[in-house]
């Protein structure tokens, strides 16, 4: 009983240490990297163009191919060892090697060699772009749980507010020195207090639910982070303009080499189906044997007589021949290797003349290959700056926000305490206070708002100028 209690009790740590763990952000975004079903696709697909690169790059060495063959003849058939029919059921087997090198394919293999590399070089660029956009995804995700929570952190203190004056409001009006409506009023603001705490709670198990999907957690438990000091981020990329942000990204963004790699891609397979138009040379050579079980030796003869051939001397005389007894013994099937032990090499030559107009349209459908994917690079291109511009627009206008919503919180948070103390000394009605209360909620909230996205648009830009993901 006591093991079993200690079990127990490790177990309980264990789970209770798993369930307050803090996620960090870069926790977050190496879990997400690790697990993401989107990124270990693109792992796949990069496998796949990796193994069609080593069977371009073998492709050069020679193929050797062995073959065996055992047969069960019945009837009239050839005897593969001595090359005669014979009307009976026998066994005869084959055995060959053999080996082939390409000298000469119009430089196809040189050309497909080239591809596969190619496309194997844009996989993996591909496999980094499905990272980045995981990453910035969970780093949005990261940014809005956390929104939420100072979201509820600011109505928890706004209610607690909010039911400090209602009991002041009650006691007030309790002692007949404030109307009944004034204790409404303040009720009716902690009751529109608590709503909007409900409905920031929603927002945070929503943004948790977000996360933990992005991440690809096996369970979908309450997810806690870690809260770090949020700073404005430095506002450097600001100051650079729209164009030159879209420069550097030209230069890193993985999307962008990928596109380039896959029109490169398109140009060689345009060379692979020219090539087709050259002739092609490859030598071969081949072992090869064969065996029945119907070979035998003669091991000896003996004379028996002597038969007229039917052919007549020049003195009329009948020409005989002599007539044997032969003696047989079955050769091994290892002797009749040996003994049917053959060799060959040749060169094999292919010119093409005339293949029904297959060449010159495979060529017609590879040149606009081409023409597509330098329209797809151009499209990629013209959506990274069209990002890029969005993106810098909105950091602009995110700055003058967070400045503007700075000034107001400051101004209604004054304006707040002066109505407050004249609500108090009961030189202003109950609804001028809450109306006041409802100013300085929603210029909080605005603030709170502004912040994060500010932090979150400066992390976009500093994405498409290459720097990390951290806060």
């Amino acid at each position: 009983m006591k093991v079993l209690k200690s079990v127990l009790l490790l177990l309980l740590l264990h789970f209770s240490s798993q369930a307050q763990k803090k996620w960090t952000l870069k926790e977050c975004i190496d879990y997400a990297l690790k697990n993401n079903i989107s990124i270990q696709q693109a792992a796949v697909s990069a496998q796949i163009a990796e193994a069609a690169f080593n069977q371009s790059l073998g492709s050069f060495f020679p193929s050797i191919n062995g073959s065996a063959g055992l047969n069960y003849n019945f009837g009239r058939s050839l005897d593969p060892t001595s090359y005669q029919y014979i009307n009976k059921t026998f066994q005869s087997g084959t055995l060959s090697l053999s080996s082939s090198i390409p000298l000469f394919q119009g430089f196809e293999l040189q050309h497909n060699l080239k591809k596969a590399n190619l496309d194997l070089q844009a996989g993996i660029t591909d496999i980094k772009k499905t990272q980045n956009d995981i990453a910035l995804a969970v780093a949005s995700a990261y940014l809005q749980v956390l929104y939420a929570s100072e979201q509820l952190n600011a109505a928890i203190i706004r209610i607690e507010a909010v039911t400090k004056e209602k009991n002041r409001t009650k006691l007030l009006v309790d002692n007949e020195l404030l109307a009944e409506g004034s204790l409404l009023d303040a009720e009716a603001l902690l009751a529109t207090e608590e709503y909007n705490k409900i409905s920031i709670e929603n927002l945070l198990v929503s943004s948790k639910i977000n996360l933990v999907q992005l991440m690809q957690l096996d369970s979908v438990a309450d997810i806690q982070i870690e809260t770090p000091e949020l700073e404005i981020p430095s506002q450097e990329s600001l100051s650079l303009t729209a164009q030159s942000i879209y420069n550097e990204a030209l230069k890193i963004l993985p999307e962008i080499k990928s596109s380039e790699l896959k029109l490169l891609s398109a140009k060689q397979s345009l060379s692979i189906a020219r090539s087709s138009r050259y002739p092609k040379l490859s030598a071969f050579g081949s072992l090869s044997s064969n065996f029945s079980n119907q070979a035998q030796n003669i091991t000896g003869k003996d004379l028996i007589g002597y038969a007229p051939t039917g052919a007549l001397t020049s003195s009329g005389e009948q020409v005989l021949q002599p007539i044997f007894n032969y003696h047989y013994q079955d050769i091994s099937i290892r002797d009749q290797v040996d003994q049917n032990f053959g060799k060959a090499v040749g060169f094999s030559l292919s010119i093409p003349i005339f293949n029904g107009w297959a060449v010159n349209s495979n060529v017609k459908r590879a040149k606009l290959n081409v023409v597509n994917s330098q329209l797809i690079h151009k499209q990629t291109k013209n959506n990274v700056y069209k990002n890029v511009l969005q993106a810098h627009t909105d950091a602009v206008a995110a700055l003058n926000k967070y400045i503007a919503s700075e000034k107001s919180v400051n101004a209604q948070n004054k304006a707040f305490l002066y109505t407050e103390k004249k609500f108090n000394a009961g030189l202003l009605n109950s609804i001028d206070y809450v109306n006041a209360r409802n100013n300085l909620t929603r210029s909080q909230t605005d603030f709170i708002q502004a912040k994060f996205d500010l932090i979150l648009k400066i992390k976009v830009l500093d994405y498409y100028l290459g720097k990390p993901l951290a806060f």
